[in-house]
């Protein structure tokens, strides 16, 4: 939220380089600083797309240009896009700390990099080679039997099928929809089976993930997933939790954490599922890891900031260590956490 990053350098141990557009002075809040989200002793002011600016009490930070709407790396950048509601930005940075607007104006419902190419994911969308110049693809016709148009895009993701895979999950007051671009964001086509629910509640929590040759779409207990690249998709459930953990892919399985029950799932087809109680029970939100260590991090909760943040870390998925005061700073939700090499900094000199 309200712009932030932060960035870890020892394997998830501490987190540092803490920045935030109330503390930056970023036109888009107009002045604000010391934004508290959602306190209602907290106001922020928020410039619209004519440049004028309305102030708000108490700030609701998951309508603004500052709501984190996902973060990718290509292998030599990070490229982050803000924007919810109110016109945000598209920006880039090579170290974690500096970041560089490539795109104003900007409101999308996330971010993906893969086959060579970012995509801007939303009815109207956007694809780049470098990050920099943006391209308008073909609307994305998200729609449904009683919204013949749907606006937002609640989850984004690449998935390595073939020449690649962008899959993106919408829905609006009533209906859902989901689309596949197989031409790098170009143009968008709709499945040709798609159980109802299939991609219910893949939004903020839950997510889409792929390995083993198969995508998933992972949300609300239940894994809707395709064999043939998003195509024809088949949905089973595994748990009645209906809060589930950003899911990944690691050690040839699908791992996704339930919110409630503690319990970690995890499944090589996305069809058949182990449950195992996590050794610490907690609950579990934005979930990364480092692929050379094993290493994994977590927050706890994406609208949960200052004093109930918590990040963790941990080696197995079972048992988490949440870090200790001094080892980040509390301040504004994380809705993404990533991993890649970035070039070194002040912050991170090696």
């Amino acid at each position: 939220m309200v712009g932030r990053t932060t960035i870890s350098c020892d394997d998830g141990k501490t987190w540092v380089a803490d920045r935030a557009w109330d503390s930056e002075n970023n036109d888009h809040l107009c002045g604000s600083t010391n934004v508290v989200c959602d306190d209602a002793s907290s106001s922020c002011s928020q410039r619209w797309y004519d440049g004028e600016c309305s102030t708000f009490t108490p700030c609701d930070c998951g309508h603004s240009p500052g709501f984190s709407k996902g973060v990718t790396f290509d292998g030599e950048q990070f490229v982050a896009t803000w924007g919810w509601g109110w016109p945000g930005t598209v920006a880039r940075s090579t170290n974690g700390v500096d970041w560089e607007p490539t795109m104003e104006d900007a409101n999308f419902g996330g971010i993906a990099f893969g086959a060579g190419r970012y995509v801007l994911a939303a009815r109207d969308n956007f694809w780049s080679a470098d990050g920099v110049t943006w391209t308008a693809g073909a609307t994305a016709e998200f729609s449904g039997p009683n919204e013949p148009i749907i606006w937002s895009v609640r989850s984004f993701a690449f998935a390595d099928y073939e020449a690649g895979r962008f899959i993106a999950t919408a829905s609006g007051n009533v209906d859902m929809d989901v689309l596949t671009s197989s031409d790098g964001g170009e143009t968008w086509w709709r499945p040709s089976v798609l159980p109802p629910g299939c991609g219910s509640g893949v939004s903020t929590y839950g997510g889409i993930v792929y390995g083993n040759g198969i995508i998933a779409m992972i949300g609300v207990g239940s894994a809707c997933r395709s064999l043939d690249g998003g195509d024809t998709w088949t949905l089973s459930t595994f748990t009645d939790d209906l809060i589930v953990a950003n899911p990944i892919f690691r050690d040839g399985a699908f791992w996704v954490w339930s919110h409630y029950d503690h319990v970690l799932f995890t499944s090589a087809d996305a069809l058949t599922w182990t449950e195992t109680a996590m050794t610490t029970p907690t609950t579990l939100a934005a979930v990364s890891q480092n692929p050379t260590t094993g290493t994994l991090v977590a927050v706890s909760s994406m609208w949960q900031g200052y004093d109930a943040q918590e990040f963790l870390r941990s080696s197995d998925g079972l048992t988490w260590e949440a870090l200790g005061d001094g080892a980040f700073v509390k301040s504004h939700p994380i809705f993404d956490v990533q991993f890649g090499y970035a070039d070194p900094s002040a912050a991170c000199p090696l």
